[in-house]
C-alpha cells in the first residue's frame, strides 16, 4: 500500500510539471505541487533542508521533501491546534491557535523548551525574521512583529485584508496570505501593500520561503504548491471579454435663440493597450475630420451647421472591442532611477497646466514634505497616492477646480483628485497624465453617465502605470493597493474599464475634457442642454 501511495505522489508530481502552462511564467505562477500528508494543512515553515508542515486536526508536525512531499519525519506537535510554524535559531516555532500560545520546539530532541501565551492575539501564521517574530491575528486583522523570546511586542500594523493567515519572510518583504480574496501579498515590513496575485488555491493557510520559491499550504485542497516569486513579466492581463461600446453626445437647444457652428470632438479609442483591442468603430455621422492633439490623442470632428429651437443633434461611435484585467507587478527594486526617464517624456509630461499650478508654494511645499529624501520613483508615487487618498474626500460637486484649490479644500471629484496627484508628481520630478474613458456600471448591460478618469505614472523599466487616487478600493492597504498597477478595481471582477483618452492636460480640441467635447456659438439667447453616456453590452459567457 505504501509502495502504490508512493507512486501516485510521484505521478501528481510529475503531472504537474507537464501541464503547467506558459502562463505560469508570471509571478504567482505555480511550479510544482504535491499533496499533504493530513488533511488539515495549516503551518508552514522551511530550515534549509526540509519543508515543515502542520496539520490541526492530527496535531501533527511533519518535515517533508521539497522535490516530492516525501515524510521525512514525523511527531507529535505541543500544540493541539497548530497553526503557525516559522524556523529560527535552529528551533521551531509552533503557534496553537486554541489556546493562543507561542511553543519554542527542538525538533531534534523532541522536546518543547519555552512556551508563553499571547495575551489577545488569535495566532495563524508564524515567519522568523533575524531577531524577530512575525505573526497574523486573523480576528483583529493585524499583523504583529515579537521577541521570539517572550512574545513582547515591537511593532504591529494592519493585516493587508480581511482574514489573514499565512506569513513568511523572503528576506526584504513579507507575504501573506488572506482566506477570503484569495490573494497572497507581498508587502513591505511597515505594512505596505506593493502587489499581489491570485493564490494557487481556494483557502491558503501556511506560507514559507526557501530562498528561491515561495512554498503555500492549501487548506481545502490539501496541497503544497511552489510558485514563483518573481519573473521579467512586467504584467499579466486576465479575464478577457469581447463586449459593444456605444458612446452618444446629444446636444439640445432649448431656444428661443438659434445655436451655430456645432461642432462635437470625441476622443477615438486607441486602437491597442495593454488591455484593450479595438475590434471595430462606426460612427453616427461619419465625421468631417479626424485630427491629433497636443498629447497625441485622435480627435474625430463631427459639424453641423445650425440646430434650430427645440431640435437636438447627437455624435458617437458603436465600438466593438476586447477588454481585460490588467495587473502589473511592480517590483520597487526593479524600478528605474528619475534618470532613467527618456528625456522626450520628462519633457513633454513634468510641463506645468492651468489644473495643476505646480509653481503654487502650497504644491511645492506638500510635495516636498510627502516625498522627503525618498529618490524610488515607485515610493515617490506611492507616498502621493497615499497622500492624496487621505487627504482628499471624493466629492463630485460640479466643476473642476484647481489642484492647490482641491488641496485647501479637501474634497474633489474623480478629476479633481487626478489634477492634484499629477501636480504633487511633477512637482517631485515624476512624469504624469491622465486616462479616461467608461466603466461598466455593476451589471453587463447597463448605462454610464459618470465616466472615469485616472492616473497614470511613468515608471522606468515599466512605463506608463496607472495610478487611481480616487477610489483605490476602500483604505484597507490591500484596497490601497489595487488601485496601483491594476484596472480591476475600477471596471469590477469582471472587465470592465474602457479606455478613450490618453491626456497630460488642456487640448487644443478637448479642453480639459475627456471622452469629448462640443463648442457653438448662438444667436439672442439659448439654453443648451448637453447629455453624454455609454451604453454597454457585455455577452454572458
Amino acid at each position: 500500500m505504501a509502495v502504490v501511495m508512493i507512486l501516485i505522489r510521484i505521478s501528481f508530481v510529475i503531472l504537474s510539471f507537464i501541464f503547467s502552462p506558459a502562463v505560469f511564467a508570471i509571478p504567482g505562477g505555480v511550479l510544482s505541487s504535491f499533496s499533504t500528508p493530513g488533511d488539515w494543512p495549516t503551518g508552514l515553515a522551511w530550515d534549509g533542508r526540509y519543508l515543515w508542515c502542520a496539520d490541526a486536526r492530527e496535531g501533527m508536525i511533519y518535515a517533508l521533501d521539497r522535490e516530492d512531499g516525501s515524510v521525512q519525519e514525523v511527531f507529535p506537535s505541543p500544540a493541539s491546534s497548530p497553526q503557525g510554524l516559522a524556523w529560527g535559531r535552529g528551533r521551531l516555532y509552533i503557534a496553537d491557535g486554541t489556546t493562543g500560545t507561542i511553543y519554542i520546539f527542538d525538533v531534534k530532541t523532541k522536546r518543547t523548551e519555552r512556551w508563553y501565551k499571547l495575551l489577545g492575539p488569535s495566532p495563524r501564521g508564524l515567519a522568523w525574521d533575524n531577531g524577530g517574530l512575525w505573526l497574523v491575528d486573523d480576528r483583529r486583522d493585524v499583523i504583529y512583529k515579537l521577541n521570539p523570546e517572550d512574545g513582547t511586542l515591537i511593532d504591529y500594523f494592519k493585516a493587508p485584508a480581511g482574514d489573514a493567515w499565512g506569513i513568511c519572510f523572503d528576506g526584504k518583504y513579507l507575504w501573506v496570505s488572506d482566506r477570503i480574496t484569495d490573494e497572497i501579498y507581498m508587502i513591505s515590513t511597515d505594512g505596505v501593500v506593493i502587489l499581489s496575485f491570485k493564490a494557487p488555491g481556494p483557502f491558503a493557510t501556511g506560507l514559507a520561503w526557501d530562498g528561491n520559491f515561495l512554498w503555500v499550504n492549501d487548506f481545502q485542497d490539501d496541497v503544497v504548491y511552489r510558485m514563483k516569486r518573481n519573473d521579467d513579466e512586467k504584467y499579466a492581463v486576465t479575464d478577457w471579454r469581447e463586449t459593444i461600446i456605444e458612446f452618444t453626445h446629444r446636444v439640445q437647444n432649448l431656444g428661443p435663440g438659434r445655436l451655430e457652428d456645432v461642432k462635437v470632438y470625441i476622443a477615438t479609442p486607441p486602437d491597442r493597450l495593454e488591455n484593450q483591442e479595438l475590434l471595430e468603430i462606426d460612427f453616427t455621422p461619419q465625421p468631417d475630420s479626424f485630427t491629433i492633439d497636443r498629447w497625441g490623442q485622435r480627435v474625430a470632428i463631427c459639424s453641423f451647421p445650425e440646430v434650430n429651437p427645440g431640435e437636438q443633434i447627437s455624435a458617437g461611435y458603436r465600438a466593438k472591442a476586447r477588454i481585460g484585467n490588467l495587473r502589473y507587478y511592480l517590483f520597487p527594486d526593479k524600478v528605474g532611477t528619475l534618470q532613467d526617464i527618456p528625456e522626450e517624456i520628462v519633457n513633454k509630461y513634468l510641463v506645468n497646466g492651468s489644473k495643476y499650478r505646480i509653481d503654487n508654494p502650497s504644491i511645492k511645499g506638500v510635495a516636498r514634505k510627502i516625498i522627503g529624501s525618498e529618490k524610488n520613483p515607485y515610493w515617490i508615487a506611492r507616498r502621493i497616492h497615499k497622500y492624496v487618498i487621505e487627504n482628499v474626500r471624493y466629492e463630485a460637486a460640479g466643476g473642476w477646480d484647481a489642484a492647490p484649490v482641491i488641496l485647501k479644500r479637501g474634497t474633489g471629484s474623480c478629476s479633481e483628485s487626478v489634477f492634484l496627484f499629477i501636480a504633487l508628481c511633477r512637482a517631485a520630478g515624476l512624469p504624469a497624465r491622465f486616462e479616461a474613458g467608461s466603466l461598466i456600471r455593476g451589471d453587463l448591460t447597463s448605462i454610464d453617465y459618470d465616466n472615469h478618469r485616472w492616473a497614470e505614472v511613468y515608471l522606468p523599466k515599466y512605463g506608463w502605470v496607472p495610478f487611481d487616487p480616487s477610489i483605490g478600493g476602500g483604505h484597507s492597504p490591500a484596497g490601497v493597493a489595487r488601485a496601483v498597477g491594476r484596472t480591476d478595481v475600477i471596471g469590477g471582477p469582471h472587465p470592465g474599464l474602457f479606455v478613450t483618452t490618453h491626456g497630460g492636460g488642456d487640448s487644443e480640441y478637448l479642453g480639459w475634457n475627456y471622452n469629448s467635447y462640443a463648442t457653438y456659438t448662438f444667436r439672442e439667447k439659448c439654453n443648451v442642454r448637453a447629455e453624454r453616456w455609454f451604453l454597454w453590452d457585455v455577452p454572458k459567457r
